[in-house]
C-alpha cells in the first residue's frame, strides 16, 4: 500500500445541531471574521491550512488529532 504524500485535513463541528465535516479552507471561508487580512480572492489571499488550524486550536480550543494519513480538528465540547 502506497503512503500518502500529503495528509487529508478535516474540521468537524456542530453546525446548529448537525455534526458537520469540511476542509479547513471551506471552514475558513465561512468564518472570515477570524482572517480579516485575507479576502479569499485566490490562494495568495487565503490563509494556509496551518494558519487555519492554529486559529481552530489556539483561539477556538478545538482538539487536533493526526496520524500518517489524516489531520482532524474538532470541537469536542460542542459535539
Amino acid at each position: 500500500m502506497a503512503k500518502r504524500t500529503y495528509k487529508k485535513h478535516f474540521v468537524i463541528f456542530n453546525n446548529g445541531g448537525v455534526i458537520s465535516a469540511t476542509t479547513p479552507k471551506d471552514w475558513a471561508r465561512s468564518h472570515r471574521e477570524f482572517f480579516k487580512n485575507k479576502d479569499f480572492s485566490d490562494d495568495k489571499n487565503a490563509p494556509t491550512v496551518d494558519v487555519i488550524e492554529k486559529v481552530l486550536v489556539k483561539k477556538l480550543n478545538f482538539n487536533k488529532i493526526t496520524n500518517n494519513e489524516v489531520v482532524i480538528c474538532y470541537d469536542y465540547i460542542s459535539l
